[in-house]
């Protein structure tokens, strides 16, 4: 069994960092938050509607209204631009894209002057931002990010977490991160440690 007992209710506005060590679990806990797997007990619920009640098209429909995802590896389609891979999330969902909204995304994530660029054309540090506001696009009320800052330098580890903070803090969206750093999970308002296979709260110590 890879986890035991474990709760975890995650609210509006709540910033939420999961913890532990490599192999324990961390990415496949988010993978199955996101829908992305499936428990063999328990269960787990968005807004209210369990996933066990779901197939696995409703939970892909429902993914795309309620959750944006955020990779260590950005996953960008190499082929459209800054602003065609924020505005992707509308042409799954069957919708026409809010360009000047997708615009405002990647403003707000400091890439205004990028929006035609293709990721080989960017950094990395710019592609993950890509990631962020495409994440974002349809406004969903929880962000689940799997490590964002793992494949980048210090700085602009700092910088992709400054702006993730503030772009959640300013959608009002919750957000819960993987990570196996103490300094990225410290500026989270809560956190947990993966362990032994059950989920532990962390007490600040500052």
């Amino acid at each position: 069994m890879l986890f035991k007992d474990i709760h975890l209710e995650v609210n509006a506005g709540e910033s939420i960092a999961i913890l532990g060590e490599s192999g324990s679990g961390k990415s496949t806990l988010l993978h199955l938050m996101a829908g992305l797997d499936a428990v063999d007990s328990g269960h787990i619920a968005w807004a209210g509607a369990s996933l066990n009640d779901l197939s696995q098209d409703q939970i892909a429909s429902k993914r795309l209204a309620h959750i944006g995802l955020v990779f260590q590896a950005y996953y960008l389609m190499p082929h459209l631009t800054a602003l065609q891979n924020v505005e992707l999330p509308f042409l799954l969902a069957n919708k026409k894209p809010l360009v000047q909204h997708c615009k405002n995304l990647l403003e707000s994530v400091g890439l205004l002057d990028k929006v035609s660029r293709f990721p080989r054309e960017l950094s990395g540090g710019e592609q993950q931002r890509v990631a962020i506001a495409r994440a974002l696009a349809l406004q969903p009320p929880l962000i689940l990010a799997d490590e964002p800052t793992g494949n980048l330098d210090e700085r602009n580890a700092e910088a992709v977490l400054d702006i993730l903070l503030n772009v959640c803090s300013n959608q009002g969206c919750a957000l819960v991160m993987v990570t196996h750093s103490d300094k990225v999970a410290s500026r989270l308002s809560s956190r947990y440690e993966l362990h032994h296979n059950a989920l532990n709260p962390v007490h600040a110590t500052h």
